[in-house]
């Protein structure tokens, strides 16, 4: 064997000892300033956040819990964990009490109100929230952009006039990345969410702080919309459920970026969930009753 062959597996035998020195160096020093960041997420105590959407609304149709009670303990819960997630950053708290104390008095009084039928309002009173590019009217909607600071939406999205006119109420907007287009959620307007499950860590994006709000228990539906993951990923970094369906399946109408060219084809507005219950009737409100006939949803899956 040469000895140029038995240098150069020297050094070869060099580099790899320094890489591996160095790699192991790097993850304890960033272990160690990510970690120091790091703040724990206290768990729900309330037992209303622990339960699917589609129960507390047929609990509250039926009674057994008044809407007012579920969108004040959902409330409480972001009041509780945004402080440390930074995920909700612009909230009609004031607004979903009234319309919540409102629907308590219309069941009340009117208990085998066929308008509030689960046929004709599955999500009855459940609050949900919406990532801040999809308009909700008297709430920003800047899709984290600088100069759109202060732009505040005159009417609602397509897709939350449609979770509205299914009983859901809307609680507030989530943070997003910079013209939903970054993997994770983090601009000049709000700042960086955080992720509960390890506050050093991020939550994906663009739709980060729908996934961080829901994987905390501070609300139990959402909306996002999805290009090249923006449900998806932040779904899968928090742990929640997310379905980004064919395009053209729910109208994208009322948020920003409004897609141009070939994004058109890709765009889709789609619902995050805690519970994987929940997808299939949020989805079907969503898409609407001539697109849940075209796509068969009703259809049992043998």
């Amino acid at each position: 064997m040469s000895p140029q062959f038995m240098l150069l597996r020297f050094f070869g035998l060099l580099q790899t000892i320094a890489g591996y020195v160095i790699e192991k160096l790097s993850t304890l020093v960033l272990s160690y300033v990510y970690d120091s960041r790091r703040q724990i997420i206290k768990q729900p105590e309330n037992d209303i956040l622990l339960q699917p959407a589609v129960d507390i609304a047929n609990k509250i149709r039926k009674r057994q819990l008044r809407c007012r009670d579920v969108v004040n303990s959902f409330i409480e819960r972001i009041r509780q964990v945004n402080p440390v997630l930074n995920a909700v950053v612009a909230d009609r708290f004031k607004q979903a009490l009234q319309e919540a104390k409102d629907l308590d008095d219309e069941l009340d009084s009117q208990p085998e109100n066929s308008k509030l039928s689960q046929e004709l309002c599955p999500l009855l009173g459940v609050p949900f929230t919406a990532k801040e590019a999809i308009a909700i009217e008297g709430l920003p909607n800047t899709s984290g952009v600088l100069h759109r600071k202060g732009v505040i939406s005159s009417s609602d999205a397509d897709v939350v006039v449609k979770l509205r006119q299914a009983g859901a109420i809307p609680l507030a907007v989530t943070n997003c990345s910079e013209l939903c287009m970054w993997w994770e959620s983090s601009n000049l307007v709000y700042g960086t969410t955080s992720n509960p499950y390890n506050t050093a860590r991020i939550v994906g994006g663009s739709s980060g702080g729908e996934a961080a709000i829901l994987a905390s228990a501070g609300s139990v539906i959402g909306v996002g919309s999805d290009i090249g993951g923006s449900i998806r990923m932040p779904a899968f970094f928090c742990g929640i459920f997310g379905h980004k369906s064919t395009t053209g399946m729910v109208c994208n109408d009322g948020q920003y970026p409004v897609a141009k060219g070939e994004q058109v084809h890709f765009l889709t507005t789609g619902p995050m969930c805690r519970y994987a219950s929940d997808l299939m009737p949020v989805f079907k409100v969503m898409t609407g009753a001539e697109n849940v006939i075209k796509l068969k949803l009703n259809n049992k899956v043998v």
